[in-house]
């Protein structure tokens, strides 16, 4: 895929899919940081090291699959939201992560707008990963482990 940092066009049209999707699962939209992060995705981030961490805890919460976007660039975009199920348990509003992959969706993840706050990310609803795969972490982690190792 074609890195197309440059080309405002296209990066307009991913952040709009971004936008429309999280406005259609009935959160509002209070400030948008664009695109955050991008990484070709390969099992590396995804086990092994501390750096996997992040990215394995994020793939962990989504329904799609790892597998179908190995070799593939993924584009994250960062929107604060509220009307969101984090914003009452944690009394702050909630950033939310959309994940896409050559302009389609894959998913995204949320965390509490607070500062300092450390932690898993949720899946997009504010499901923890146990509620996500209705397995405990260290069940989840081993069968991850099996999967995506050497």
């Amino acid at each position: 895929m074609l890195n197309l940092a440059g080309c405002g066009k296209e990066i307009s049209r991913d952040e709009n899919t971004a936008k429309q999707y999280i406005t259609a699962q009935g959160y509002k939209i209070t400030s948008s940081k664009g695109e955050v992060s991008s990484y070709i995705l390969d099992k590396g981030k995804l086990i092994g090291s501390t750096e996997s961490t992040p990215y394995r805890q994020a793939w962990g919460v989504q329904k799609a699959q790892p597998d179908a976007f190995f070799g593939k660039r993924i584009t994250i975009y960062r929107f604060t939201v509220s009307n969101h199920p984090l914003e009452q348990k944690y009394k702050s509003k909630t950033n939310v992560y959309i994940m896409l992959c050559e302009g389609r969706m894959i998913g995204g993840y949320s965390f509490p707008d607070i500062a300092g706050l450390l932690g898993a990310p949720y899946s997009l609803n504010g499901l923890t990963l146990e509620e996500v795969t209705g397995l405990g972490y260290q069940e989840w982690l081993r069968h991850w482990e099996k999967k995506y190792g050497d």
